[in-house]
């Protein structure tokens, strides 16, 4: 019943007492250059690089509001003649089927239906012979080239998606990455999904693509010229993070640092200056020389 209390007494006690050691622990380590050599460290610059932040999101290709059409008969009949079928291309103005019309007349009149716009046939539900009347779908058109990416932005990202950002999507069987740019936003989360609509316009959509294919997108969300290190670099303190930057001989500077944007095996950080050589090889060994006061587990 009593030891825990005490248990916890003394790791608090422990805790208090070793803050202040740490705080003022010398930030730099000294290194022979036999020991430097043994811990076969690697230097590279800090530089200045133009990183983008980015955000992943998934969804599937759909065609536009613009790119389908629906074709219906004007007059109610029968269907006698269909001119095209699935995966034919037509142009605007194109007659693609032929309604004969129930009123009396020898021979009785005939109507003959064209294509709103140019596009493929993506479904021909009219059968020939099978009454027709004004609403029944005869044929559905689409321009397969106008695929945008309908994708899904969960609420914590909602912020910092809007209209105009790049983006680089990878399509399920499509092997070259594409390019698009984010042309709508929905105005509102749907309840739903609990999540917000996007729509992707691709720069140069290929023909393999097809609605409801699957696809990765990522949107550019932010960019920023900042000084940059390789990841490797960065050394993980807790929630914090730190680097080692060599300043001069055998000395090397124990610098706390705040992480930026990633990319491509690069982080931006602040905290550092351009030009800082920063220790990316054996960084992990310097961390615990700096907490050991120079002694590492394999010294003898």
């Amino acid at each position: 019943m009593i030891k825990t209390p005490v248990t916890a007494a003394i790791v608090l006690a422990l805790t208090l007492t070793a803050i202040p050691a740490l705080a003022q622990r010398s930030p730099v380590v000294h290194l022979s250059s036999a020991k430097r050599q043994a811990l076969g460290l690697k230097l590279v610059h800090a530089r200045m690089r133009t990183l983008h932040a980015r955000r992943t999101f998934y969804g599937d290709f759909t065609l536009p509001p613009n790119a389908e059409a629906v074709v219906t008969p004007r007059i109610r009949g029968r269907v006698t003649a269909l001119y095209v079928t699935v995966g034919d291309r037509v142009r605007r103005g194109a007659a693609l089927a032929r309604v004969q019309s129930l009123l009396v007349g020898s021979p009785p009149p005939s109507v003959i239906v064209h294509a709103p716009m140019s596009g493929m046939v993506e479904t021909r539900p009219a059968v020939l012979g099978e009454a027709a009347a004004p609403g029944t779908l005869l044929y559905r058109l689409m321009k397969p080239h106008r695929l945008w990416l309908k994708a899904y932005v969960y609420q914590q990202d909602v912020a910092v998606i809007h209209q105009g950002q790049e983006a680089r999507i990878r399509a399920l069987g499509v092997t070259t990455p594409l390019q698009g740019r984010v042309v709508m936003v929905a105005p509102r989360v749907n309840p739903r999904r609990g999540a917000e609509t996007i729509w992707i316009a691709l720069t140069h959509p290929p023909a393999a693509l097809r609605p409801a294919l699957f696809a990765r997108a990522h949107v550019m969300v932010a960019s920023a010229q900042m000084v940059a290190v390789p990841s490797n670099a960065v050394v993980d303190v807790g929630n914090r993070h730190a680097l080692f930057v060599a300043i001069g001989g055998d000395r090397f500077r124990y610098t706390p640092v705040t992480v930026g944007i990633r990319e491509h095996g690069y982080c931006g950080v602040s905290g550092l200056k351009a030009g800082a050589r920063v220790v990316t090889q054996g960084n992990a060994e310097l961390y615990t020389l700096w907490l050991t006061g120079g002694k590492l587990k394999a010294d003898s």
